[in-house]
């Protein structure tokens, strides 16, 4: 961004002001363009650091929202009152950056450009308006594209209705096959609430077809999915989400030569659940993060209606610390367990309500689902479990010196552990620390990660499990795996 003025009505503390504002706008708030009282002349490029921003009075007098035409009025005039709190310059920089996100999460705008200008017939000195120039969602918009799941690529078509009633309302249907043949498809509605876009409600009816080759059957569901997510005020990048699902889930053997032990949980059963989440992420990067940390943990109880009777918790925990050399330690933790509810304890869990373990994004080293309890070749799972890892990312050689490239791409150490059982066998809690870690797995290696599009991460490592059970399906070389989900 360049910022301007006219030399002959400048003098030079003015420049100087000008000079530090195009050096700390252009550094931290490239998409906010300020100009002077006179428009633009000549550009200045002066360095000078006796300037401080944040001891520059400086004043909001107006906003101007340009391009409007579908989206409401009371919608946008809910989202810029802290403009009008600045008292400097920094503060009005920050602000209007930190308006023209909220605006971009609005759900009305494909983009909002910002212009900071001298205030016109201002009645205070150091007055600005702060103007944002947006352009509004096509009314109909849909598109074919692809998506990255976990180890499996997908087709995906959309057709959606943006800003559908002026205030950030969206109605969609979403379409998806994969190479695997699994499907997905839905429609659906969101919407904000309070005129607020972090509170969102949201509905959908769907259906989901999904071959779990690693544990030899198919699922066919049809449901209803209700939502609502809030933002958790006290903690930042905190989010709550509410959730009611009611499923028609059938699941059928993958093959005549399925195991009974697979067989005797397939057939039609209904889900009626209400599940709570409560998610914190504070990282850097979603893929390659170089600070930060992230939370996630949920409960979900199934029996309101239905025959699948059911308390879940799953938890996930990820922190990342940089280290000298450019390079990220980063741990992670995930863990999980199901109980059955109303049924009494000799009641197992069915298979597609199990946890499994093991695949190139979870306990390297071992095949997909790969740890734990097998039967005749299909991987059975457990309703317990606990993973971890400990990774370090360190620059490619010959890309030391290259900083751009570094959330792209990196070199991966890692040391994974981890178990899965069934707490059918706990009879005390020394029986469940035994369960918990008698039968752990662990395996190491390296390797090297890409980010592809800040969606997904690519891993091709070489590994070697180290801890391994009879039962468990073992892959010591290379292995290659591409998701969003990682431990």
């Amino acid at each position: 961004m360049l910022i301007v003025a006219r030399r002959d009505e400048l003098e030079k503390q003015n420049l100087e002001l000008l000079a530090e504002v195009h050096k700390y706008q252009s550094e931290n708030y490239p998409c906010v363009l300020f100009r002077s009282k006179c428009g633009a002349v000549a550009a200045l490029t002066m360095n000078l650091e006796k300037v401080k921003l944040d001891q520059v009075p400086a004043y909001c007098a107006r906003v101007n929202v340009n391009g409007i035409q579908r989206t409401k009025e009371d919608y946008l005039r809910h989202q810029i009152d802290s403009v009008f709190t600045s008292n400097t310059f920094e503060a009005l920089l920050l602000n209007a950056e930190q308006l023209r996100s909220r605006l971009l999460q609005l759900g009305c705008f494909r983009d909002v450009t910002v212009v900071i200008d001298s205030a016109k017939d201002a009645k205070a000195d150091y007055s600005y308006d702060v103007t944002y120039i947006t352009e509004e969602f096509r009314p109909i918009s849909g598109g074919i594209n692809t998506a990255v799941g976990q180890n499996e690529g997908s087709l995906c078509t959309n057709f959606s209705l943006p800003n559908l009633f002026g205030r950030g309302e969206k109605f969609g249907v979403d379409y998806s096959y994969s190479n695997r043949g699994n499907t997905e498809g839905r429609v659906f509605f969101t919407t904000p609430t309070q005129l607020d876009p972090n509170k969102q409600f949201s509905m959908s009816l769907f259906r989901t077809y999904f071959d779990n080759t690693w544990s030899s059957f198919k699922q066919d569901d049809h449901g209803i999915n209700i939502s609502y997510n809030i933002p958790l005020g006290v903690v930042p990048n905190a989010v709550h989400s509410f959730t009611w699902e009611g499923v028609w889930r059938s699941v059928l053997a993958a093959s005549p030569s399925t195991s009974l032990d697979i067989r005797k949980d397939a057939g039609h059963s209904l889900k009626s659940s209400l599940k709570y989440t409560a998610t914190i992420d504070n990282r850097d990067h979603p893929v390659i993060a170089q600070r930060g940390s992230f939370s996630q943990s949920s409960i979900e109880l199934a029996g309101l209606g239905g025959d699948s009777q059911f308390v879940k918790w799953s938890t996930q925990h990820q922190v990342n610390l940089p280290l000298p050399m450019k390079s990220i330690i980063q741990w992670c933790l995930s863990a999980g367990a199901v109980w059955p509810l109303f049924q009494g304890n000799n009641r197992s869990i069915k298979i597609n309500d199990r946890f499994f373990l093991g695949g190139p994004l979870n306990i390297r080293g071992f095949d997909y689902h790969g740890v734990g309890p097998h039967s005749e070749g299909a991987a059975l799972g457990g309703d317990c479990y606990w993973a971890s890892g400990l990774h370090l990312y360190t620059p490619l050689p010959f890309l030391y010196h290259r900083e751009n490239l570094m959330t792209h791409v990196r070199l991966h150490y890692f040391l994974n552990a981890g178990n899965v059982f069934n707490l059918q066998s706990v009879r005390s809690t020394q029986s469940f620390f035994s369960q918990l870690t008698n039968a752990t797995r662990l395996s190491c290696g390296l390797g090297v990660v890409l980010n592809l599009m800040n969606v997904a991460r690519l891993e091709l490592n070489y590994t070697l499990p180290l801890w391994t059970q009879v039962h468990d399906r073992v892959i010591k070389g290379f292995q290659f795996g591409v998701g969003f989900t990682f431990i």
